[in-house]
């Protein structure tokens, strides 16, 4: 198995009111936050997808990293998710998609997804939570041509929930969690006794 790993980061965060991937959180931008959990996954290729506000973003960046810049990022996640697909090495069997708005997910959580595709190499495995299956998630080659071809902006949710037979869940709470407004930045400041 060679895994590579997909951030997501490429919206504009309308509803956040600033450029969500540089708020702080814990006293680092959130997209680099989010970061900290895959980079304890060992060597991998590591895609992450910028859209909006690319060249302020990618300054922040570990140099772990692969940025892809989306030029068609309003058109929703699943162009993210194609533009990355073809930037993988031709050798992945495996790809990992996360959310670059996911704080409370660590690499003990990712972990757990992997070793499920240790046991079931030919499945997707993804965590589930209370909106049921959903990123981050893990998809095998045979499903690379439909992640490269997704459309829209529900991401890969539509690939999950097509055939339950496919799909290895793995409970997951800490992915319920994403991020979208300040006032969900600040309850999660809150939350941690953590001064914004």
């Amino acid at each position: 198995m060679k895994l590579a790993v997909v951030i997501l980061a490429a919206g504009n965060s309308s509803r956040f009111e600033g450029i969500k991937q540089l708020a702080s959180l814990d006293g680092r931008p959130m997209l680099v936050h989010c970061l900290r959990a895959y980079a304890h996954l060992g060597q991998m290729q590591t895609v992450v997808v910028l859209g909006a506000h690319a060249d302020k973003i990618e300054r922040v960046l570990p140099d772990w990293t692969e940025v892809v810049v989306n030029p068609n990022w309003q058109e929703g996640m699943a162009s993210s998710i194609g533009c990355a697909m073809r930037w993988l090495h031709t050798d992945i069997s495996h790809v990992l998609i996360g959310l670059g708005d996911q704080p409370d997910i660590q690499s003990a959580q990712l972990q757990q997804l992997i070793v499920q595709v240790k046991q079931y190499p030919r499945q997707r495995i993804a965590a589930s939570y209370a909106k049921g299956p959903g990123v981050p998630a893990i998809f095998p080659r045979q499903d690379f041509s439909a992640l490269a071809t997704l459309r829209g902006d529900k991401g890969a949710k539509p690939l999950l929930v097509a055939q339950p037979s496919q799909l290895v869940t793995v409970p997951m709470q800490e992915a319920s969690l994403d991020i979208d407004t300040q006032h969900e930045l600040q309850q999660w400041q809150q939350a941690r006794g953590i001064r914004p």
